[in-house]
């Protein structure tokens, strides 16, 4: 071999060796050795602190209904799981609502049951056009008083997961705790 590839050869053999040492040693740091034994059988282990949820606001519900949730008009239907809500005031005594459930009817199946609950409260279906992800979605008004009308909306939407639907109702209904007031 001419003396310029064994070279070559020796240079390349040096870079990889090196290239293998600086690999194998990155990220390796000097570091206190901790002379702690590890607890023996029994040793009450130290439970880490809990992290703080976060607080909601008193109108709103994990799990359930929030307080005054109008559960008569827009309440879950039965085999459904509620998994949040919301029953917020708002100006003309309305309520901004939101409700979010899971259940194992059929989208169509929850799309009659609300729909038939909210015609005999005498809301009226909007034609809507459809531009969302959701299986299905629509919405539903209604006027409510002569002297100072309130306009109520109700959206309804539905996302088939499989073998579940996830349901979401959102909208202003008039605030029946505060019309009896």
């Amino acid at each position: 071999m001419p003396p310029t590839s064994r070279r070559r050869a020796t240079r390349g053999a040096l870079c990889a060796s090196l290239a293998l040492g600086l690999a194998a040693t990155s990220g390796c740091h000097a570091q206190p050795v901790d002379d702690t034994p590890p607890p023996g059988p029994g040793a009450e282990l130290e439970a880490p602190s809990p992290t703080a949820l976060p607080s909601f606001d008193p109108a709103t519900a994990v799990g359930g209904y929030a307080p005054d949730f109008p559960t008569d008009l827009l309440g879950a239907p039965e085999d459904s799981a509620v998994l949040a809500s919301s029953a917020v005031p708002a100006q003309d005594d309305l309520l901004e609502i939101s409700l979010n459930l899971s259940t194992g009817l059929s989208t169509q199946e929850v799309v009659d049951r609300y729909a038939e609950r909210l015609d005999e409260a005498g809301f009226e279906e909007s034609e809507t056009v459809d531009a969302s992800a959701l299986t299905v979605q629509t919405a539903y008004t209604r006027t409510k008083g002569k002297k100072k009308p309130r306009v109520e909306t109700v959206l309804l939407g539905v996302l088939d997961d499989g073998d579940r639907r996830l349901v979401s109702l959102s909208g202003s209904v008039l605030d029946v705790t505060a019309e009896a007031g």
